[in-house]
């Protein structure tokens, strides 16, 4: 994200907030990719920078998520995301990074599914749907 950009620096904060939360999940989304393609090949890899892009992605949305889950499931993300000391295996970390998207999910910010559903040979329905009744 440019934040020199004119066209960044004119949207609203609640615009920006959701573009960089984009931008986190897909970083995290490539770290992740990364993992499993080395991994597939039958090489030795480790967590450290999936982790890291994931807490980035919990650290720009905690508050968020502090009053979004339940008090287990932001244990869950906060111990992969804060406790760098412990060992996480990939199913953790996955789980974690699962439970956030749910989240962002409900509030529309990841859904692609929002067009309601219609029967296309209804033309009435379908006109109205695309606003021209």
């Amino acid at each position: 994200m440019d934040f020199n950009n004119e066209g960044t620096m004119s949207k609203p904060p609640r615009e920006v907030m959701a573009l960089i939360i984009i931008e986190k999940i897909y970083n995290f989304i490539e770290a992740d990719e990364s993992y499993r393609k080395t991994k597939l090949q039958g090489a030795n890899m480790n967590l450290a920078v999936s982790r890291a892009r994931f807490g980035s992605l919990y650290l720009i949305s905690r508050e968020l998520l502090e009053r979004k889950l339940t008090p287990e499931d932001l244990e869950k993300v906060r111990i992969v995301s804060v406790e760098l000391d412990k060992k996480i295996e990939y199913p953790e970390l996955i789980e974690a990074y699962i439970i956030i998207l749910k989240i962002l999910d409900q509030l529309g910010l990841v859904k692609l599914d929002t067009r309601p559903a219609y029967q296309r040979h209804r033309t009435e329905e379908s006109n109205q749907i695309h606003g021209y009744g």
